[in-house]
């Protein structure tokens, strides 16, 4: 089996491309379990086959320890992660080829938890898994919106220590010059560098200088690949990066 997991700041298109990419991969011949990882969804735009809500009921859990929607999400997680051997069988029953991981929304209590981590690494349980990284079309248009992605990403993949691919989500809200002009940010900083002295001043040009020459230093100022959920644009080129990896490719975090 081969885990994605799909992770990304709320609203970045997480869930919509994930119904997407299960239905592209389908097409494509090949099979796969959808797991749904979000205790406060209502109604994700796929049918999962493994769903954490069967495991933990986050409105009970609200209502029972007086909480508000970011603590119920913490502790239906923390719940959810001793049953994670169970979540991980009833994945391995589906005997499906791949498996898409539909993370939280709230990127930060999934993440920056001990639970995220534990979940991801439970489920995958030495597996070949990949986690795609989305970043928002609207914040990554911007030269320090694009550069701020980058560095979040970058912390992401230490936290879940997977092999990442960065994914321009939502790519259809953008101009074809606009998309053209983030790729190759990614493929030359130094077109990064120019574009953030021309439209950043003060300390926030020095911040974003030190931490695009720690990025490019790093080796992690990786190019993303632009992909749109609703027209299936990328998918291809997605695919391909998916197999370079789970056949032994290149991985930055191990």
């Amino acid at each position: 089996m081969y885990f994605v997991f799909l992770v990304g700041t709320a609203g970045s298109g997480k869930s919509l491309l994930t119904s997407s990419l299960e239905k592209w991969l389908i097409g494509s011949d090949l099979s796969v379990a959808v797991v749904n990882l979000d205790p406060g969804v209502d109604s994700p735009p796929y049918t999962s086959d493994v769903d954490i809500r069967e495991y933990v009921d986050y409105g009970e859990i609200m209502e029972s320890f007086g909480l508000g929607p970011n603590g119920a999400l913490v502790a239906s997680l923390d719940m959810a992660v001793s049953q994670v051997n169970d979540l991980r069988d009833e994945i391995l029953e589906t005997e499906r080829d791949y498996v898409l991981v539909d993370c939280p929304g709230q990127m930060e209590l999934f993440a920056y938890r001990n639970s995220g981590p534990l979940m991801v690494s439970g489920l995958a349980a030495g597996d070949t898994a990949v986690s795609l990284y989305l970043l928002d079309a609207n914040i990554s248009r911007t030269p320090s919106g694009y550069l701020s992605c980058m560095l979040l990403g970058v912390s992401l993949g230490i936290r879940f220590g997977l092999p990442q691919l960065n994914i321009l989500s939502k790519s259809d809200i953008l101009m074809e010059e606009e998309i053209d002009e983030i790729v190759q940010w990614g493929e030359e900083p130094y077109l990064l560098e120019g574009a953030l002295d021309g439209t950043a001043e003060g300390i926030k040009r020095e911040y974003s200088r030190y931490i695009l020459e720690m990025l490019t230093n790093l080796g992690s100022l990786a190019g993303a690949i632009p992909v749109s959920a609703k027209d299936m644009s990328g998918f291809d080129t997605v695919y391909g990066e998916l197999q370079r990896v789970f056949s032994g490719g290149d991985n930055l975090y191990e």
